[in-house]
């Protein structure tokens, strides 16, 4: 019976300790945030470009872009993006914002058609 108490004790302890709260989710803050991620077009003909601007905020943020198919031009808030016949569907841009606070990412989607319609 002695060792009950301080056992039951340690056990509210141990289970007090390693809850984990509700807003620990593991995302970022609003130090970073992407505000919007745009582009020219939309929807553009093989060959073609648009130009695609992720609008951030966040102190010292650096940007980092892909894309699923096609290549782009430039770098930082804003590229020029380009795919060709070989790319035509829909296809995915992603830009990703980090700085010593977290990252962040957000896509956006370009549907490229042929160059020359049939």
């Amino acid at each position: 019976m002695r060792y009950i108490i301080p056992f039951l004790t340690l056990i509210m302890i141990l289970l007090v300790a390693c809850q984990k709260t509700d807003n620990d989710n593991g995302d970022t803050t609003d130090l970073i945030k992407i505000d919007s991620l745009t582009a020219s077009f939309y929807t553009v003909k093989a060959w073609d470009t648009t130009t695609i601007t992720c609008f951030a905020r966040g102190d010292s943020i650096t940007y980092g872009w892909e894309c699923d198919h096609g290549n782009f031009n430039g770098g930082g808030l804003q590229i020029r993006y380009a795919a060709g016949q070989c790319c035509v569907g829909l296809n995915t841009i992603t830009c990703t914002v980090s700085n010593k606070e977290g990252i962040v990412s957000d896509t956006v989607k370009i549907n490229v058609t042929l160059y020359i319609d049939d």
